[in-house]
């Protein structure tokens, strides 16, 4: 069998064609720049950033990261830590400052990462006011002059509160946003599937409930609050008053007008209530911590943090509406491998690959500020009016 010449030389010429032709592959992984107080086993550093190396589940299925952990900085590495080793191991790179984390040269003229996730520590004050500059000011501040010097924007999240008061958290939203820098933070807890939806129309008051310390754990259920009640309409227009009432919530004269029904209901309702736990007052100690938030349009929120009543890992939401009815739901945070922190890290790489914010940060500006504000609050024994919360926000259309 005889073959043309025509053939061959044109098997030849798609042979070369598609030797010189540039391989196509799958793009490159983006870059974050990881600021952490220490990456020791269960630390948030631990949960969020090992997801973003080997991948993370959301339910039932499970996704690779387009999205790496390029750079860490550790801020007060902690006897456990274990950065050097998981740098060993993932080829990430250990820095030595914040600088070095975001900076690919000495020069400091070209920047390193795609993205900046700043975990570091930042807690409420036992009592009085946090002074300023906070370290988380302090951290935004130096990551900012970072971004300015190389003329860059990338997006930068915050995990939980913005920062440990009022003023420096303004600063910091307010900074990033004249300089165009895409901000988000907050909690995991509005990204984990609630056990039942809550309808959010005509709700006249929220409730949440946890059974944790405040001070480590306001800034979660507020966020949880918040991500639901934002959902009442467009445009959220904040919180006028703060009142702190602790024990005295069940001697109110007007508590079924702060949810009483609802608290009540929620707690008879927790799945995991611990054995012979009280339902009612009795027993419950003082650092039961309740906070009543009156916003600007009427709605009206309790956040009530009662330790040792159910397990600490349940968080309690529930609403009542204008027709009188109640509705309760919740959730309940999975044990190790912690696989709920999966819908975080879901949201983290679609803001990271877009540099559009899955959550507008005012959400957890004014989160930060109900907790920093329920704090004073309870030191005055009174309402905290001054400074009103007014961060106004349009809130995102969530997807059915």
């Amino acid at each position: 069998m005889r073959v043309g010449r025509g053939w061959i030389w044109g098997t030849v010429l798609l042979l070369a064609a598609a030797l010189s032709s540039p391989v196509r592959s799958a793009p490159a992984q983006k870059r974050l720049a990881f600021l952490v107080d220490s990456w020791y086993p269960r630390s948030h550093a631990d949960v969020i950033g090992t997801r973003f190396l080997e991948g993370y589940r959301v339910g039932d299925r499970a996704y690779p990261s387009p999205v790496t952990v390029g750079s860490v900085w550790t801020e007060s590495p902690r006897p456990r830590d274990m950065t050097r080793t998981l740098a060993a191991k993932y080829g990430f790179r250990v820095a030595s400052s914040i600088a070095d984390a975001l900076l690919e040269d000495a020069g400091g003229r070209r920047l390193a990462a795609d993205g900046v996730l700043i975990a570091t520590r930042e807690d409420l004050p036992e009592r009085g006011t946090a002074p300023s500059p906070t370290p988380r000011l302090q951290v935004v501040r130096e990551v900012l002059r970072i971004l300015d010097q190389t003329g860059s924007r990338v997006p930068v999240f915050i995990d939980k509160m913005v920062a440990a008061n009022w003023p420096d958290s303004q600063t910091i939203v307010s900074e990033a946003a004249r300089r165009g820098v895409p901000l988000m933070g907050g909690s995991v807890l509005p990204y984990v599937p609630l056990d039942r939806p809550l309808r959010t129309a005509k709700v006249e008051v929220a409730v949440a409930v946890a059974s944790t310390p405040y001070r480590a754990f306001a800034i979660h259920a507020a966020e949880l609050l918040q991500g639901f009640l934002e959902q009442r309409g467009p445009q959220e227009t904040g919180v006028s008053s703060v009142r702190e009432v602790g024990l005295g919530y069940w001697s109110l004269p007007d508590r079924d007008r702060w949810g009483a029904k609802v608290l009540d209901a929620l707690i008879a309702s927790a799945k995991t209530r611990r054995a012979r736990a009280p339902v009612v007052p009795a027993g419950l100690g003082p650092e039961t911590t309740v906070v009543l938030i009156q916003y600007v349009d009427g709605t009206r929120a309790v956040l009530a943090f009662i330790p040792r009543v159910f397990d600490d890992k349940e968080f309690l939401l529930g609403a009542q509406y204008g027709d009188g009815s109640i509705a309760t739901s919740g959730l309940v945070l999975q044990g190790e491998p912690f696989d709920h922190f999966g819908y975080l890290v879901h949201a983290l790489v679609e803001f990271y690959t877009t540099g559009r914010p899955v959550a507008p940060i005012e959400r957890t500006l004014l989160t930060t500020g109900l907790i920093v504000t329920g704090q004073r609050a309870r030191e005055a024994g009174g309402p905290v009016t001054s400074p009103p919360l007014t961060v106004s926000y349009q809130v995102p259309r969530r997807p059915p």
